[in-house]
Protein backbone atom coordinates (compact mmCIF):
# COMPACT_ATOMS: atom_id res chain seq x y z
CA UNK A 1 0.00 0.00 0.00
CA UNK A 2 1.34 3.42 -0.93
CA UNK A 3 2.28 5.76 1.89
CA UNK A 4 -0.43 8.18 0.78
CA UNK A 5 -3.15 5.54 1.22
CA UNK A 6 -5.13 5.52 4.45
CA UNK A 7 -7.35 2.67 5.60
CA UNK A 8 -9.76 2.88 8.52
CA UNK A 9 -12.17 0.13 9.55
CA UNK A 10 -15.23 0.99 11.63
CA UNK A 11 -15.42 -2.23 13.57
CA UNK A 12 -17.17 -4.21 16.29
CA UNK A 13 -15.09 -7.16 17.42
CA UNK A 14 -17.81 -9.82 17.92
CA UNK A 15 -19.34 -9.12 14.49
CA UNK A 16 -18.79 -11.87 11.91
CA UNK A 17 -19.26 -9.24 9.22
CA UNK A 18 -16.38 -7.14 10.50
CA UNK A 19 -14.32 -10.33 10.82
CA UNK A 20 -14.69 -10.92 7.07
CA UNK A 21 -13.13 -7.57 6.30
CA UNK A 22 -10.30 -8.05 8.81
CA UNK A 23 -9.44 -11.44 7.33
CA UNK A 24 -9.42 -9.98 3.81
CA UNK A 25 -7.14 -7.14 4.91
CA UNK A 26 -4.82 -9.64 6.62
CA UNK A 27 -4.76 -11.86 3.52
CA UNK A 28 -3.60 -8.87 1.49
CA UNK A 29 -1.06 -7.81 4.12
CA UNK A 30 -2.65 -4.36 4.46
CA UNK A 31 -2.16 -2.08 7.42
CA UNK A 32 -5.21 -0.25 8.70
CA UNK A 33 -6.57 1.49 11.76
CA UNK A 34 -9.45 -0.26 13.48
CA UNK A 35 -11.94 2.03 15.21
CA UNK A 36 -14.18 0.05 17.53
CA UNK A 37 -17.77 1.29 17.44
CA UNK A 38 -20.12 1.53 20.39
CA UNK A 39 -23.27 0.32 18.66
CA UNK A 40 -25.49 1.81 21.36
CA UNK A 41 -23.99 5.24 20.69
CA UNK A 42 -22.89 5.21 17.08
CA UNK A 43 -20.11 7.64 16.28
CA UNK A 44 -20.70 10.67 14.06
CA UNK A 45 -18.17 9.12 11.68
CA UNK A 46 -20.25 5.95 11.31
CA UNK A 47 -23.46 7.94 10.77
CA UNK A 48 -21.68 10.10 8.21
CA UNK A 49 -19.99 7.31 6.27
CA UNK A 50 -22.94 4.87 6.28
CA UNK A 51 -26.01 7.13 6.40
CA UNK A 52 -28.23 4.53 4.71
CA UNK A 53 -27.85 1.57 7.11
CA UNK A 54 -25.83 3.15 9.94
CA UNK A 55 -24.15 -0.24 10.44
CA UNK A 56 -20.64 -1.65 10.63
CA UNK A 57 -18.39 -2.59 8.97
CA UNK A 58 -17.34 0.46 7.01
CA UNK A 59 -13.94 0.58 5.31
CA UNK A 60 -12.73 4.13 4.68
CA UNK A 61 -10.07 4.22 1.94
CA UNK A 62 -8.45 7.61 1.44
CA UNK A 63 -11.53 9.30 2.86
CA UNK A 64 -14.05 7.35 0.77
CA UNK A 65 -16.35 4.86 2.56
CA UNK A 66 -17.24 1.38 1.34
CA UNK A 67 -20.11 -0.37 3.16
CA UNK A 68 -21.47 -3.94 3.48
CA UNK A 69 -19.04 -6.71 4.28
CA UNK A 70 -19.13 -8.69 1.02
CA UNK A 71 -18.92 -5.53 -1.08
CA UNK A 72 -15.94 -4.42 0.99
CA UNK A 73 -14.20 -7.79 0.53
CA UNK A 74 -14.73 -7.61 -3.24
CA UNK A 75 -13.37 -4.04 -3.25
CA UNK A 76 -10.26 -5.12 -1.34
CA UNK A 77 -9.71 -8.01 -3.75
CA UNK A 78 -10.04 -5.75 -6.80
CA UNK A 79 -7.90 -2.85 -5.54
CA UNK A 80 -5.09 -4.97 -4.09
CA UNK A 81 -5.10 -7.70 -6.73
CA UNK A 82 -1.35 -8.31 -6.71
CA UNK A 83 -1.45 -10.98 -3.97
CA UNK A 84 -3.69 -13.59 -2.34
CA UNK A 85 -6.60 -13.47 -4.83
CA UNK A 86 -9.89 -14.19 -3.13
CA UNK A 87 -12.28 -14.46 -6.08
CA UNK A 88 -11.46 -16.66 -9.09
CA UNK A 89 -10.54 -14.94 -12.36
CA UNK A 90 -12.66 -17.34 -14.45
CA UNK A 91 -16.15 -15.75 -14.91
CA UNK A 92 -18.08 -18.98 -14.26
CA UNK A 93 -16.15 -19.93 -11.12
CA UNK A 94 -16.43 -16.33 -9.96
CA UNK A 95 -20.23 -16.43 -10.36
CA UNK A 96 -20.31 -19.77 -8.50
CA UNK A 97 -18.34 -18.31 -5.60
CA UNK A 98 -20.63 -15.27 -5.45
CA UNK A 99 -23.66 -17.58 -5.40
CA UNK A 100 -22.41 -19.64 -2.43
CA UNK A 101 -21.27 -16.56 -0.52
CA UNK A 102 -24.76 -15.12 -1.00
CA UNK A 103 -26.24 -18.40 0.26
CA UNK A 104 -24.10 -18.24 3.41
CA UNK A 105 -25.01 -14.58 3.92
CA UNK A 106 -28.75 -15.21 3.65
CA UNK A 107 -28.86 -18.40 5.73
CA UNK A 108 -26.32 -18.89 8.51
CA UNK A 109 -26.65 -15.68 10.51
CA UNK A 110 -30.43 -15.41 10.41
CA UNK A 111 -31.23 -19.06 11.06
CA UNK A 112 -28.55 -19.19 13.75
CA UNK A 113 -29.88 -16.05 15.41
CA UNK A 114 -33.36 -17.57 15.52
CA UNK A 115 -31.92 -20.73 17.06
CA UNK A 116 -30.14 -18.72 19.77
CA UNK A 117 -33.07 -16.48 20.67
CA UNK A 118 -36.20 -18.60 20.21
CA UNK A 119 -37.88 -21.30 22.25
CA UNK A 120 -40.06 -24.34 21.74
CA UNK A 121 -41.19 -25.19 18.22
CA UNK A 122 -39.41 -22.18 16.67
CA UNK A 123 -36.09 -23.29 18.20
CA UNK A 124 -36.54 -26.86 17.00
CA UNK A 125 -37.45 -25.71 13.49
CA UNK A 126 -34.43 -23.41 13.28
CA UNK A 127 -32.15 -26.21 14.56
CA UNK A 128 -33.32 -28.46 11.72
CA UNK A 129 -32.99 -25.65 9.18
CA UNK A 130 -29.46 -24.84 10.32
CA UNK A 131 -28.26 -28.44 10.15
CA UNK A 132 -29.82 -28.78 6.70
CA UNK A 133 -28.04 -25.59 5.61
CA UNK A 134 -24.70 -26.97 6.82
CA UNK A 135 -25.31 -30.27 5.00
CA UNK A 136 -25.97 -28.40 1.76
CA UNK A 137 -22.66 -26.60 2.25
CA UNK A 138 -20.96 -29.95 2.94
CA UNK A 139 -22.29 -31.15 -0.39
CA UNK A 140 -20.75 -28.14 -2.10
CA UNK A 141 -17.32 -28.50 -0.49
CA UNK A 142 -17.24 -32.24 -1.25
CA UNK A 143 -13.71 -33.57 -0.88
CA UNK A 144 -12.00 -30.26 -1.63
CA UNK A 145 -9.89 -28.69 1.14
CA UNK A 146 -11.59 -25.32 0.58
CA UNK A 147 -14.77 -24.27 -1.19
CA UNK A 148 -12.86 -22.92 -4.18
CA UNK A 149 -10.49 -25.85 -4.40
CA UNK A 150 -6.92 -25.97 -3.12
CA UNK A 151 -6.68 -22.39 -1.86
CA UNK A 152 -8.54 -20.39 0.80
CA UNK A 153 -10.82 -17.99 -1.03
CA UNK A 154 -13.93 -15.86 -1.11
CA UNK A 155 -16.55 -18.37 0.08
CA UNK A 156 -14.26 -19.61 2.86
CA UNK A 157 -13.68 -16.04 4.00
CA UNK A 158 -17.41 -15.24 3.99
CA UNK A 159 -18.30 -18.40 5.94
CA UNK A 160 -15.46 -18.91 8.44
CA UNK A 161 -16.37 -16.04 10.84
CA UNK A 162 -19.44 -18.06 11.79
CA UNK A 163 -17.10 -20.64 13.31
CA UNK A 164 -17.24 -18.37 16.38
CA UNK A 165 -20.94 -19.30 16.64
CA UNK A 166 -20.48 -23.08 16.56
CA UNK A 167 -20.37 -23.59 20.35
CA UNK A 168 -23.47 -21.41 20.78
CA UNK A 169 -25.26 -23.35 18.04
CA UNK A 170 -24.38 -26.69 19.67
CA UNK A 171 -25.19 -25.65 23.23
CA UNK A 172 -28.40 -23.74 22.57
CA UNK A 173 -29.52 -26.12 19.80
CA UNK A 174 -28.58 -29.30 21.65
CA UNK A 175 -26.66 -30.95 18.82
CA UNK A 176 -23.08 -31.82 17.91
CA UNK A 177 -21.43 -30.13 14.93
CA UNK A 178 -18.86 -32.91 14.60
CA UNK A 179 -21.61 -35.55 14.46
CA UNK A 180 -24.02 -33.66 12.22
CA UNK A 181 -21.56 -31.82 9.98
CA UNK A 182 -18.07 -33.44 10.15
CA UNK A 183 -16.89 -32.01 6.82
CA UNK A 184 -17.71 -28.47 7.92
CA UNK A 185 -15.78 -28.96 11.16
CA UNK A 186 -12.76 -30.37 9.28
CA UNK A 187 -12.90 -27.44 6.82
CA UNK A 188 -13.03 -24.96 9.71
CA UNK A 189 -9.98 -26.53 11.33
CA UNK A 190 -8.05 -26.13 8.06
CA UNK A 191 -9.07 -22.48 7.86
CA UNK A 192 -7.90 -21.94 11.45
CA UNK A 193 -4.39 -22.94 10.45
CA UNK A 194 -4.19 -19.66 8.58
CA UNK A 195 -2.92 -16.80 10.76
CA UNK A 196 -5.27 -14.35 9.07
CA UNK A 197 -8.17 -16.42 10.42
CA UNK A 198 -6.91 -17.62 13.80
CA UNK A 199 -5.86 -14.13 14.90
CA UNK A 200 -9.16 -12.59 13.83
CA UNK A 201 -11.98 -14.87 14.93
CA UNK A 202 -13.90 -14.10 18.10
CA UNK A 203 -13.60 -16.73 20.84
CA UNK A 204 -16.47 -19.26 20.79
CA UNK A 205 -17.05 -19.23 24.55
CA UNK A 206 -17.07 -15.44 24.68
CA UNK A 207 -19.56 -15.35 21.86
CA UNK A 208 -21.71 -17.92 23.66
CA UNK A 209 -21.73 -15.67 26.73
CA UNK A 210 -23.22 -12.97 24.51
CA UNK A 211 -25.66 -15.26 22.68
CA UNK A 212 -26.92 -16.98 25.84
CA UNK A 213 -27.88 -13.82 27.68
CA UNK A 214 -31.48 -13.97 28.85
CA UNK A 215 -32.50 -10.63 30.27
CA UNK A 216 -35.95 -9.75 31.55
CA UNK A 217 -36.83 -6.40 33.14
CA UNK A 218 -39.82 -6.17 35.44
CA UNK A 219 -40.81 -2.66 34.51
CA UNK A 220 -43.34 0.15 34.83
CA UNK A 221 -42.83 2.69 32.10
CA UNK A 222 -43.34 6.01 33.99
CA UNK A 223 -40.93 5.01 36.78
CA UNK A 224 -37.66 6.97 36.77
CA UNK A 225 -36.01 4.02 38.45
CA UNK A 226 -36.83 1.50 35.73
CA UNK A 227 -35.86 4.21 33.24
CA UNK A 228 -32.34 4.17 34.67
CA UNK A 229 -32.07 0.46 33.97
CA UNK A 230 -33.45 0.79 30.45
CA UNK A 231 -30.91 3.51 29.65
CA UNK A 232 -28.05 1.38 31.03
CA UNK A 233 -29.19 -1.60 28.94
CA UNK A 234 -29.40 0.63 25.86
CA UNK A 235 -25.94 2.06 26.53
CA UNK A 236 -24.55 -1.47 26.51
CA UNK A 237 -26.51 -2.45 23.41
CA UNK A 238 -28.28 -5.31 25.23
CA UNK A 239 -31.50 -6.94 24.11
CA UNK A 240 -34.01 -7.73 26.83
CA UNK A 241 -37.65 -8.51 27.44
CA UNK A 242 -39.61 -5.81 29.24
CA UNK A 243 -42.55 -7.04 31.31
CA UNK A 244 -44.82 -4.20 32.39
CA UNK A 245 -46.09 -4.66 35.92
CA UNK A 246 -49.55 -3.78 37.21
CA UNK A 247 -48.38 -2.38 40.52
CA UNK A 248 -51.82 -2.54 42.09
CA UNK A 249 -51.88 -6.25 41.27
CA UNK A 250 -48.28 -7.41 41.36
CA UNK A 251 -47.37 -10.46 39.34
CA UNK A 252 -46.29 -13.71 40.99
CA UNK A 253 -42.97 -13.29 39.17
CA UNK A 254 -42.32 -9.91 40.82
CA UNK A 255 -43.22 -11.28 44.26
CA UNK A 256 -40.93 -14.26 43.68
CA UNK A 257 -37.99 -12.27 42.28
CA UNK A 258 -38.13 -9.45 44.86
CA UNK A 259 -39.68 -11.00 48.00
CA UNK A 260 -38.04 -8.42 50.30
CA UNK A 261 -39.36 -5.14 48.85
CA UNK A 262 -41.82 -6.49 46.25
CA UNK A 263 -40.96 -3.50 44.05
CA UNK A 264 -39.71 -2.74 40.57
CA UNK A 265 -37.31 -2.58 38.88
CA UNK A 266 -36.02 -6.13 38.89
CA UNK A 267 -33.56 -7.33 36.26
CA UNK A 268 -33.59 -11.10 35.78
CA UNK A 269 -30.33 -12.29 34.21
CA UNK A 270 -30.32 -15.96 33.24
CA UNK A 271 -32.90 -16.66 35.95
CA UNK A 272 -31.19 -14.68 38.73
CA UNK A 273 -32.81 -11.46 40.01
CA UNK A 274 -31.02 -8.18 40.73
CA UNK A 275 -33.05 -5.53 42.57
CA UNK A 276 -32.83 -1.76 43.24
CA UNK A 277 -32.15 0.54 40.29
CA UNK A 278 -28.61 1.74 41.03
CA UNK A 279 -27.52 -1.72 42.16
CA UNK A 280 -28.81 -3.02 38.82
CA UNK A 281 -26.97 -0.28 36.90
CA UNK A 282 -23.69 -1.14 38.64
CA UNK A 283 -24.27 -4.83 37.90
CA UNK A 284 -24.85 -4.09 34.21
CA UNK A 285 -21.70 -1.98 34.10
CA UNK A 286 -19.58 -4.69 35.73
CA UNK A 287 -20.90 -7.65 33.71
CA UNK A 288 -20.85 -5.93 30.30
CA UNK A 289 -17.67 -3.96 30.87
CA UNK A 290 -16.35 -4.18 27.30
CA UNK A 291 -18.24 -1.09 26.09
CA UNK A 292 -19.79 2.20 27.22
CA UNK A 293 -18.37 2.30 30.78
CA UNK A 294 -20.72 4.08 33.17
CA UNK A 295 -18.62 4.25 36.33
CA UNK A 296 -15.03 5.57 36.25
CA UNK A 297 -12.21 3.06 36.68
CA UNK A 298 -10.32 5.34 39.12
CA UNK A 299 -11.39 4.40 42.70
CA UNK A 300 -11.67 8.03 43.88
CA UNK A 301 -13.68 9.15 40.87
CA UNK A 302 -15.83 6.05 41.24
CA UNK A 303 -16.58 6.89 44.89
CA UNK A 304 -17.28 10.50 43.88
CA UNK A 305 -19.81 9.37 41.25
CA UNK A 306 -21.54 7.10 43.76
CA UNK A 307 -21.77 9.96 46.26
CA UNK A 308 -23.63 12.20 43.79
CA UNK A 309 -25.90 9.39 42.61
CA UNK A 310 -26.75 8.74 46.26
CA UNK A 311 -27.43 12.46 46.74
CA UNK A 312 -29.86 12.39 43.80
CA UNK A 313 -31.66 9.35 45.21
CA UNK A 314 -32.05 10.95 48.62
CA UNK A 315 -33.01 14.43 47.43
CA UNK A 316 -34.54 14.94 43.99
CA UNK A 317 -37.52 12.62 44.06
CA UNK A 318 -38.46 12.78 47.76
CA UNK A 319 -38.41 16.61 47.74
CA UNK A 320 -40.14 16.78 44.35
CA UNK A 321 -42.88 14.43 45.47
CA UNK A 322 -43.43 16.42 48.62
CA UNK A 323 -43.79 19.56 46.53
CA UNK A 324 -46.43 18.18 44.20
CA UNK A 325 -48.31 16.22 46.89
CA UNK A 326 -48.49 18.98 49.53
CA UNK A 327 -50.12 22.38 49.92
CA UNK A 328 -49.49 25.74 51.52
CA UNK A 329 -46.31 26.28 53.52
CA UNK A 330 -45.12 22.71 53.03
CA UNK A 331 -45.35 23.10 49.22
CA UNK A 332 -43.53 26.44 49.35
CA UNK A 333 -40.76 25.03 51.55
CA UNK A 334 -40.29 21.94 49.36
CA UNK A 335 -40.16 24.16 46.26
CA UNK A 336 -37.26 26.10 47.78
CA UNK A 337 -35.56 22.86 48.81
CA UNK A 338 -35.89 21.40 45.30
CA UNK A 339 -34.45 24.49 43.64
CA UNK A 340 -31.58 24.50 46.13
CA UNK A 341 -30.96 20.81 45.39
CA UNK A 342 -30.73 21.54 41.66
CA UNK A 343 -28.42 24.50 42.29
CA UNK A 344 -26.09 22.25 44.28
CA UNK A 345 -26.09 19.84 41.35
CA UNK A 346 -25.35 22.74 39.00
CA UNK A 347 -22.36 23.57 41.15
CA UNK A 348 -21.10 20.01 40.83
CA UNK A 349 -21.71 20.00 37.07
CA UNK A 350 -19.83 23.27 36.62
CA UNK A 351 -18.80 23.85 33.01
CA UNK A 352 -18.48 20.16 32.18
CA UNK A 353 -20.80 18.73 29.50
CA UNK A 354 -21.64 15.80 31.80
CA UNK A 355 -21.22 15.19 35.51
CA UNK A 356 -18.27 12.87 34.94
CA UNK A 357 -16.60 15.10 32.35
CA UNK A 358 -16.73 14.63 28.60
CA UNK A 359 -18.79 11.42 28.56
CA UNK A 360 -22.28 10.47 29.71
CA UNK A 361 -21.94 8.31 32.80
CA UNK A 362 -23.28 7.01 36.09
CA UNK A 363 -24.41 10.29 37.67
CA UNK A 364 -26.02 11.50 34.45
CA UNK A 365 -27.88 8.21 34.16
CA UNK A 366 -29.03 8.55 37.77
CA UNK A 367 -30.47 12.05 37.30
CA UNK A 368 -31.73 12.25 33.71
CA UNK A 369 -34.91 10.15 34.24
CA UNK A 370 -36.18 12.98 36.46
CA UNK A 371 -36.24 15.21 33.39
CA UNK A 372 -39.67 13.64 32.83
CA UNK A 373 -40.77 15.40 36.04
CA UNK A 374 -39.68 18.91 35.04
CA UNK A 375 -43.06 19.95 33.63
CA UNK A 376 -44.75 18.62 36.77
CA UNK A 377 -42.29 20.51 38.98
CA UNK A 378 -42.89 23.70 37.02
CA UNK A 379 -46.68 23.41 36.84
CA UNK A 380 -47.42 22.30 40.39
CA UNK A 381 -44.55 24.29 41.91
CA UNK A 382 -45.15 27.45 39.88
CA UNK A 383 -41.49 27.73 38.85
CA UNK A 384 -39.41 27.86 35.68
CA UNK A 385 -36.63 25.31 35.44
CA UNK A 386 -34.81 27.25 32.72
CA UNK A 387 -34.81 30.42 34.85
CA UNK A 388 -33.95 28.76 38.15
CA UNK A 389 -31.59 26.04 36.91
CA UNK A 390 -30.35 26.85 33.38
CA UNK A 391 -27.27 24.62 33.59
CA UNK A 392 -29.39 21.61 34.53
CA UNK A 393 -31.72 22.28 31.60
CA UNK A 394 -28.78 22.61 29.19
CA UNK A 395 -27.26 19.42 30.57
CA UNK A 396 -30.59 17.59 30.14
CA UNK A 397 -30.79 18.68 26.50
CA UNK A 398 -27.29 17.30 25.90
CA UNK A 399 -28.34 14.00 27.43
CA UNK A 400 -31.44 13.95 25.22
CA UNK A 401 -29.22 13.95 22.14
CA UNK A 402 -28.29 10.39 23.09
CA UNK A 403 -30.61 7.81 21.56
CA UNK A 404 -30.43 5.67 24.71
CA UNK A 405 -32.00 8.58 26.61
CA UNK A 406 -34.40 10.14 24.10
CA UNK A 407 -36.02 6.80 23.25
CA UNK A 408 -36.39 5.81 26.90
CA UNK A 409 -37.67 8.80 28.87
CA UNK A 410 -41.35 9.19 29.64
CA UNK A 411 -42.82 12.30 27.99
CA UNK A 412 -43.08 15.20 30.47
CA UNK A 413 -46.72 16.03 29.76
CA UNK A 414 -47.75 12.38 29.71
CA UNK A 415 -46.11 11.93 33.08
CA UNK A 416 -48.01 14.95 34.39
CA UNK A 417 -51.25 13.43 33.07
CA UNK A 418 -50.48 10.16 34.86
CA UNK A 419 -50.18 12.02 38.14
CA UNK A 420 -53.40 13.94 37.54
CA UNK A 421 -55.27 10.77 36.65
CA UNK A 422 -54.04 8.98 39.74
CA UNK A 423 -54.88 11.97 41.91
CA UNK A 424 -58.53 11.84 40.84
CA UNK A 425 -59.21 8.94 43.18
CA UNK A 426 -57.02 6.09 42.07
CA UNK A 427 -53.83 5.02 43.81
CA UNK A 428 -50.89 7.36 43.35
CA UNK A 429 -47.40 6.10 42.59
CA UNK A 430 -45.16 6.17 45.60
CA UNK A 431 -41.44 5.85 44.92
CA UNK A 432 -38.90 5.05 47.59
CA UNK A 433 -35.76 7.17 47.78
CA UNK A 434 -33.52 4.25 46.87
CA UNK A 435 -34.90 3.42 43.48
CA UNK A 436 -37.97 1.25 43.74
CA UNK A 437 -41.63 1.88 43.14
CA UNK A 438 -44.84 0.81 44.80
CA UNK A 439 -48.46 1.87 44.62
CA UNK A 440 -50.31 2.85 47.77
CA UNK A 441 -53.46 4.95 48.25
CA UNK A 442 -52.76 8.66 48.71
CA UNK A 443 -54.10 10.07 51.95
CA UNK A 444 -54.25 13.84 51.53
Amino acid sequence: MAESEELFLLDFKPSPFSARVKIALAEKGLRYESREEDLANKSPLLLETNPVYKLIPVLIHNGRPICESMIIVQYIDQVWNHKSPLLPSDPYRRADALFWADYVDKKIYFIGSTLCTSKGEAKEASRKDLIECFKILEGEIGDKPYFGGESFGYVDLIFIPFYSFFYAFETLGNFSMIEECPKIVDWAQRCLQKESVSKTLYDQLQFYDIADEQLTLLDWYPSPFTTRVRIALAEKGLNYESRQEDLSNKSPLLLEMNPVNKQIPVLIHNGRPICESMVIVQYIDEVWNHKSPLLPSDPYQRAHARFWADYIDKKVFPIGRLMWASKGEVKAASKKDLIECFKILEGELGDKPYFGGESFGYVDLSLIPFYSFFYTFETLGNLSMVEECPKIVDWAHRCLQKESVSKTLCDQRKFYEVLLELSRGGPEPKWSSVGSIDLTPLNS
